[in-house]
């Protein structure tokens, strides 16, 4: 790559990903939305190109690159001169959004190019896929880039459609987490980290802790997608269940996997006595950070409550509480990656082959909602994923309200991760689970 002037250098959480990138254990998040008209208009280049450029001309972070050495973490934001978009957006004849994703999920970002850290696939019936590299931005990030491109829409510019876009040199893009707010661990969490580390597993719950099969001993991206959608009347009657109940939507959906789960290993000769599920969070809020902005901003709550076949509402409403305080205390969790000293490559080599710390992880961005602007375009259905099933957990559920008031999940893992019949199985269970929440009693 042309050498350019290096705008910044990665924090923590941008290091964490952009180390993770580079060792092949993750490739990008992806994103979908449905496009649509009532006169059924096609989003051909004409159209989309100069909605595009008003999308890069206001979010700096899609005009970025890496530069330095990813070995050592020793690694900046560039500021690139133009964006080709021919070499950026493809439009394809397929309506397939699950291949499509499974498509995004395997294919590698070129970090250290010509080109920025994203791109776009515009399948036949107007589904706009944007996939990102996860240093500049999270799966909230990559709903940011759909409002926008709606707002470009509604206000299409008229003429320019060429595929040249100049980046603006008059933004910069949001700092990393480290600036805007305190990652300083407690003294209980270190110790608590200092523990796991090194104390046998033997001598803790841990042995006896499901958390999916181990990580392979070397990186296969392969991703498996599987869709699911309710109803927003489902969704309403879902929500309004766990209300009344002190809880919420992600904290049900969580309890619901582990009581299926709970179901499905019951019979496992490991005995065991504990699930570790994680839920992610966003940062944002406790870091002044708004909705509308692109930035690396997640953190993870690693439960790992008992196993238990029957559903349980206090304990939905107790998740509900226990992710309340992380939206706070979920800042240390990053602030440990510290203590690394800038050895993030050994360290994330070392999960390879090893225990994973939870087995299933469930990401909510909650409802998209778009502007009320007039215009022609309107969004339907609304969806995302990511590629982190080396080491992290071993499937996701990744959850996403769409305008319309309906639900889509996205269920995802690793093709040599986990035995493909145990996923499918307790997505058919989960579904069944989710009816029974907002069953009649």
């Amino acid at each position: 790559m042309t050498a350019l002037k290096r705008l910044r250098k990665i924090g923590l959480m941008e290091c964490y990903h952009s180390t993770r990138h580079y060792l092949g254990l993750d490739s990008c998040v992806v994103s979908a939305a449905q496009y649509t008209t009532q006169d059924g208009l096609a989003l051909t280049k004409e159209i989309l190109f100069p909605a595009l450029r008003t999308v890069i001309e206001t979010h700096s972070a899609l005009g970025l690159q890496l530069d330095g050495d990813e070995a050592t973490t020793n690694v900046y934001l560039v500021r690139l001169p133009s964006i080709d978009l021919s070499q950026m957006v493809k439009f394809s004849d397929k309506e397939n959004v699950q291949e499509a994703f499974e498509a995004q999920l395997v294919r590698r970002f070129e970090t250290q190019s010509d080109l920025p850290l994203w791109r776009v696939e515009v399948l036949a019936d107007n589904t706009v896929i944007f996939a990102l590299h996860h240093t500049i931005g999270d799966g909230m990030s990559s709903m940011v880039f759909h409002l926008s491109l709606f707002k470009a829409l509604q206000n299409a510019r008229s003429g320019d459609s060429t595929s040249i876009v100049a980046v603006p040199t008059d933004t910069v893009p949001v700092p990393p987490i480290d600036s805007t707010t305190s990652l300083r661990p407690s003294l209980s969490t270190i110790a608590s980290s200092i523990y796991k580390e090194f104390v046998p597993v033997a001598w803790t719950k841990a042995h006896l802790t499901w958390t999916g099969p181990a990580s392979p001993s070397t990186p296969d991206l392969k991703t498996r997608i599987r869709l699911m959608t309710f109803s927003a009347a489902d969704v309403v009657a879902f929500c309004a269940a766990a209300r009344a109940h002190d809880a919420t939507l992600t904290s049900t959906m969580y309890v619901v996997a582990i009581t299926v789960l709970s179901r499905m290993l019951a019979n496992d000769p490991a005995g065991y006595t504990h699930i570790a599920g994680g839920v992610a969070i966003s940062l944002r809020g406790v870091a002044g950070i708004p909705e509308d902005a692109f930035c690396d901003y997640p953190s993870l709550w690693p439960g790992s409550p008992r196993v238990s076949s029957d559903f349980s509402w206090p304990e939905a409403a107790r998740v509900a509480g226990t992710l309340r305080a992380q939206k706070r205390e979920g800042r240390e969790i990053i602030g440990m990656l510290r203590f690394l000293c800038g050895q993030f490559v050994p360290f994330m080599k070392a999960h390879l082959g090893a225990k994973r710390g939870v087995g299933f992880c469930v990401s909510n961005l909650g409802r998209v909602q778009t502007p009320e602007l007039e215009g022609r375009w309107t969004i339907g259905r609304t969806m995302f994923a990511q590629c982190d099933v080396v080491v992290a957990a071993a499937f996701n559920i990744n959850v996403c309200g769409d305008p319309t008031g309906g639900l889509n999940i996205t269920f995802s893992w690793g093709e040599t991760c986990i035995d493909a019949g145990f996923v499918e199985g307790f997505i058919a269970d989960f579904q069944k689970e989710f009816q029974q929440v907002i069953a009649p009693k």
